[in-house]
């Protein structure tokens, strides 16, 4: 792609991010993104084709930023999957939850199908660590059907936690739904719940100020 290509990419995706979070998903549509942009609307679906692409793309640059950041810490037992996860998940949740626009946000495109039709890449690249981590046997399939019980559990809790509304915390949010696939594969629960606790303090200490979902 030509570097004038690259800028006209870029800067409807950061047009469509900055939609999203002022007006949510479903208030935003492919026309609107265009004309802020002072774009035809055949460069956007030559370059996304749907928005549904722009929010894959919004999904896996935020889950890199955190992995990145965390990527740079040099302290003692990060390298474990769980631990790591949790520190990851912690951050993931606390800049989305924590924002009235991100939380908007994040409940249309949920309340649209399981995360894992979005997330799902980098999400099962974090999971496969845990069967390295551990050592476990098991088959793709048994694996990806897993996958499919733990992500489809999450979908149900977010509906609960942003209608009824829940009152959970971060903390107790986290706990929960990264203990659910451990335990399924097996790995000891007290060991799960040390290094998930372990996860969400070294969390806490890391500066989130450059990490952003749609807006801060």
């Amino acid at each position: 792609m030509y570097e004038k290509g690259i800028q006209t990419r870029n800067h409807l995706y950061q047009i469509s991010k900055k939609l999203f979070y002022e007006h949510g998903y479903e208030n935003t549509k492919i026309k609107d993104i265009v004309t802020v942009a002072d774009t035809p609307i055949g460069l956007f679906t030559y370059y996304f084709k749907t928005k549904d692409n722009v929010v894959h793309e919004i999904y896996s640059d935020y889950y890199k930023q955190i992995d990145d950041c965390i990527i740079e810490l040099t302290i003692d037992g990060l390298e474990n999957s769980i631990l790591r996860h949790a520190a990851l998940s912690w951050i993931y949740f606390d800049r989305i939850l924590n924002n009235e626009n991100n939380r908007r946000f994040y409940y249309e495109i949920l309340k649209k199908a399981s995360n894992y039709r979005i997330a799902g890449d980098f999400i099962r690249n974090t999971y496969c660590r845990y069967i390295e981590d551990y050592n476990l046997v098991i088959g793709e399939r048994e694996f990806d059907n897993l996958l499919y019980i733990d992500f489809g559990g999450r979908r149900e809790y977010f509906l609960n936690y942003f209608e009824k509304p829940l009152s959970d915390s971060v903390d107790e949010l986290v706990f929960l739904l990264n203990g659910i696939l451990p335990r399924m594969l097996g790995i000891d629960q007290h060991a799960v719940t040390t290094l998930i606790y372990k996860g969400l303090q070294i969390a806490k200490t890391i500066d989130c100020d450059n990490i952003h979902f749609l807006g801060k």
